[in-house]
């Protein structure tokens, strides 16, 4: 009798010990930026209802980007009395948008309660959290020597843990991860052992597995995104996570629906990627600033690199005040893995006023099961002609020699989507002598105490500024390229670029030539520049390739960008012809 008294106590005490290790905490992802209003009171409210052992986020909780003390503080306001709501702990993950420099990381210290790196202990569980909020662990940046030495430490401190959990903001890991090069923090966390990794800042969800270590972008949580298609990771949720012992498993919540956690893998990703670049392409169309009635006519090609055949029709949408396109519905029957071309006639009323640009709508299968709407633009390429002047400027950080006034600005901008820009206006000025480019910028600014110019020295993070970019293909190869990053006090950010094969690389190293002043007017700030032409060698005297964007920071979504797509596409940047 005594004996199976015995075998009875053992076996209540080892399933008791084993229920003893099951827990449930939730990951919410970035409530900004561009926070829609109400989403994430929402989310934290049916987060309540499931009554989880603790909540953790990945960071970008408030809108950040000021230097006004008090607005943060009123921000962090908001959030910490919806979290209050919670019937458990929170612990908090540091963004961008939460930190960007000593004064917002000391008021994330002191509002949350929290330091910006740290681990703790849950049952049988070890949770690190880290901090790339400022540096985002890019190329040429990597985590800092005190924070490697105590994760160092701290990760073999706990390397018997039944289970290691690691949260940090921004995936740095995925351009490793996707172009199969070795990235030591993930091989770090491989060789511990640890189950998987939760970070945030892209706005959609995304699972991908690195050896035994599962890679999870959390989505939005709150955080505008750039469309509410499901079927590309796109959707308002949370993680809903269980641990059982040396056992986990992740539900995705989308506001009262649950998801698998693969709904949007990395193959999806990767085949949407392609699908977006090379579903539809355009034959070059070239376009005139201050051209009148530009009648074209351009070559669009549909691959079909999907699963299925495309039967849907393609539908154009443009204002008919600035452009005609025939025919505006394309029939389509496009089998697999076939390609097929059609000619496209279009009229443009004036070649400085092109945006919006039209769009065109695609349903394509991109993958097993899953059929998304590709939406784009029309591919335009935007071509300046630049006045020889005979003397040359003085830079003074003034635009007002007379050969300024005799120039049209371009000003006609657009952002990302081909949607007319929500910033101010911008003006952008351009000339040229036999050795010199000169480039005058004026930025209306209605508020000019809410600039941010917080980058003070060469190569400082003038991207977080407010600021204007500039592209510049001197030799017109579409493979080297010159990038400088201006803010509004006349500091930059500059780099020789490279992109060959599909590979881009950058020299940080590089310094440009630049002569820049700024200046200030009754409502806008002002750059002039001059670029020593043999400065960008080598250079191609009739022709280079040239894009811009100016970035408003107070203004959501207020980018101005001269000629799209913008960013690193030397293929795709417009051109400026010399006089």
């Amino acid at each position: 009798m005594k004996k199976y008294f015995i075998l009875i106590m053992f076996v209540v005490f080892a399933f008791a010990k084993n229920d003893n290790q099951n827990f449930r905490f939730v990951i919410v992802g970035d409530r900004t930026g561009n926070c829609i209003p109400g989403v994430f009171d929402e989310i934290i409210d049916e987060i309540s209802v499931l009554h989880p052992d603790f909540v953790i986020n990945v960071g970008n909780l408030i809108h950040g980007y000021t230097e006004d003390t008090i607005a943060i503080h009123a921000q962090w306001d908001t959030v910490l009395n919806i979290v209050e709501r919670l019937p458990c702990k929170f612990y908090f993950v540091p963004g961008n948008h939460d930190i960007q420099n000593e004064k917002t990381r000391e008021i994330y210290e002191k509002r949350t309660g929290s330091k910006t790196y740290y681990s703790f202990d849950y049952k049988n569980s070890h949770f690190i959290v880290l901090d790339n909020s400022i540096t985002q662990w890019s190329m040429a940046q990597t985590m800092d020597e005190q924070q490697k030495e105590w994760l160092t430490q701290d990760i073999e401190e706990h390397k018997d843990a039944d289970n290691i959990f690691v949260f940090f903001h921004t995936p740095a890991y995925l351009n490793a991860y996707a172009t199969n090069i070795p990235d030591p923090l993930l091989d770090m966390f491989n060789n511990y052992q640890v189950r998987a990794i939760f970070c945030g800042h892209l706005n959609f969800y995304m699972r991908n597995l690195n050896e035994n270590t599962e890679l999870i972008v959390v989505g939005s949580s709150g955080a505008g995104m750039y469309d509410n298609d499901p079927a590309k990771g796109n959707f308002y949720h949370f993680l809903f996570v269980t641990v059982q012992d040396k056992d986990y498993d992740i539900a995705v919540i989308k506001k009262g629906n649950i998801f698998l956690r693969n709904v949007f893998t990395g193959s999806d990703y990767h085949a949407l990627e392609r699908a977006q670049q090379e579903a539809v392409t355009f034959s070059d169309c070239i376009v005139k600033d201050e051209s009148k009635k530009i009648s074209c006519k351009c070559t669009m090609t549909i691959n079909n690199t999907g699963i299925d055949s495309i039967i849907h029709p393609l539908m154009w949408n443009f204002d008919s005040t600035h452009y005609k396109i025939a025919p505006r519905q394309i029939p389509l029957d496009i089998g697999l893995e076939e390609e097929k071309k059609y000619k496209i006639n279009f009229t443009i009323s004036n070649g400085s006023d092109i945006f919006p640009l039209p769009q065109f709508a695609l349903v394509y299968p991109f993958t097993f099961g899953k059929v998304c709407t590709l939406r784009s633009t029309l591919g335009i390429k935007r071509l300046k002609n630049i006045r020889k002047i005979k003397s040359a400027l003085v830079i003074d950080g003034k635009l007002d020699d007379k050969a300024w006034q005799k120039i049209k600005p371009i000003s006609n901008l657009g952002s990302h989507d081909g949607q007319l820009s929500p910033a101010e206006k911008t003006e952008i000025y351009l000339c040229h002598d036999k050795d010199n480019l000169y480039i005058g910028v004026r930025c209306f600014e209605s508020d000019l105490s809410r600039l941010v110019a917080e980058a003070l020295e060469h190569d400082g993070p003038t991207y977080t500024d407010d600021n204007i970019w500039f592209f510049f293909d001197s030799n017109f190869d579409k493979e080297t390229y010159y990038q400088m990053i201006i803010n509004s006090k006349g500091v930059v950010f500059d780099r020789l670029c490279s992109v060959r094969d599909g590979q881009r690389s950058v020299n940080p190293e590089w310094n440009g030539p630049w002569e820049i002043k700024s200046g200030r007017e009754d409502n806008a700030w002002i750059l002039e520049i001059k670029i020593p032409k043999a400065g960008l060698e080598p250079f191609n005297e009739e022709k280079w390739g040239f894009n811009f964007r100016r970035l408003q920071t107070r203004i959501r979504n207020a980018e101005a960008c001269w000629s799209l797509p913008f960013g690193h596409y030397p293929d795709n940047f417009g051109m400026i012809e010399f006089e």
